[in-house]
């Protein structure tokens, strides 16, 4: 039986490929982003799969609470969860504005957590009715390790993989498995247009989204809790944790580049 998954950020980027896939794959789909024009047109483009959609900013708490009733509303239990939503800011960590540090948490974390509170009991209940329910969390490798010029992103990123380490304990009883995914940098609108490529991303160049989107849902598929759906990603944790030392000169050598 074909299962309803809620995708955030599902109007560009990760989000819309992994819609796209899950859609060909005959999954039903109920998409959330705050840019209502590309969500119209994603919505559009995968006809029937799509059973809703809602314009949203993850930043506001009520609203995402509000959101997530009406999709339940039109679209029954909804048994998966992934949460794309993001936004990036780069630029030299002591110079960087405090107004782009304060829209990378508010997003990337709050956001986070306004999403988790919101549709944890959805899940919950979905996994009672059907045995099993997921929310996955889209993250970083640069929540892995803080990354030079990143360090907003890759804070808010560390945030995020601490509050799914903290809930997934906490709802370790319940019928609902909490999964987060690291990508690599991915060849998104979001990086793309940015005016200029930070220097670290000649280590990993940015890859295309749809090759990323496919790894993602292969690596849903094991069970581990934590994905890492490229070998970048396994390298760069692999090494953080064997051989800190190298991998801080890795870094350090590519941000002076």
């Amino acid at each position: 039986m074909p299962k309803t998954w809620l995708i955030t950020g599902a109007a560009s980027g990760i989000g819309r490929e992994l819609a796209a896939q899950l859609a060909r794959r005959g999954e039903r789909l109920v998409l959330w982003d705050r840019d209502a024009d590309r969500l119209e047109r994603t919505a559009a483009l995968l006809g029937p799969a799509v059973l809703h959609s809602e314009v949203i900013d993850v930043v506001n708490a009520d609203g995402t609470r509000h959101s997530a009733e009406r999709s339940v509303d039109a679209a029954g239990l909804i048994s998966r969860v992934i949460h794309c939503a993001g936004i990036l800011r780069v630029g030299p960590s002591l110079t960087m504005s405090a107004t782009d540090y304060r829209a990378t948490i508010e997003v990337n974390y709050l956001g986070t957590v306004h999403v988790c509170r919101a549709l944890a009991p959805v899940l919950i209940e979905a996994g009672r009715r059907f045995g099993t329910a997921e929310l996955v969390l889209i993250a970083s490798i640069a929540g892995l390790r803080g990354i030079p010029t990143l360090a907003g992103y890759s804070a808010s990123k560390h945030a995020v993989m601490g509050f799914a380490e903290a809930l997934r304990d906490e709802l370790h009883d319940q019928p609902l498995r909490i999964r987060v995914v690291c990508p690599p940098a991915v060849a998104t609108p979001m990086l793309m247009n940015l005016p200029e490529l930070p220097s670290v991303y000649r280590l990993s160049p940015p890859q295309p989204v749809d090759k990323v989107a496919a790894a993602i849902l292969r690596g849903l598929e094991k069970k581990q809790w934590l994905v890492l759906p490229d070998v970048t990603g396994k390298l760069l944790w692999w090494t953080q944790r064997s051989l800190p030392t190298l991998l801080d000169y890795v870094l350090r050598k590519a941000a002076r580049e």
